[in-house]
């Protein structure tokens, strides 16, 4: 009789909550990243904004490499805003 396979799949989110613009400046950095759900959130208290972002995969490594490279291009776009604003 064969083992059977077990299929996990691993999950993360990441929230941020600030100012809309740099919402909006953090956003364009990471959209079209496939394997990410990306939401802007606008219903935040105080008039601000927030990023709810959903990281899966199918084993930790690869989760936490996406979620590496999400943090490097978050990291560079809010140095960027930082500076011209």
């Amino acid at each position: 009789m064969g083992s059977a396979v077990t299929m996990v799949e691993v999950e993360t989110e990441m929230a941020w909550t600030g100012d809309m613009g740099k919402a909006e400046a953090l956003l364009s950095a990471i959209e079209g990243q496939d394997f990410a759900d990306v939401e802007l959130v606008t219903e935040c208290d105080g008039g601000q904004a927030g990023l709810r972002i959903l990281v899966k995969g199918d084993d930790l490594r690869e989760v936490r490499e996406q979620v590496d490279s999400l943090l490097a291009l978050l990291a560079s776009a809010e140095a960027e805003y930082d500076s011209n604003n």
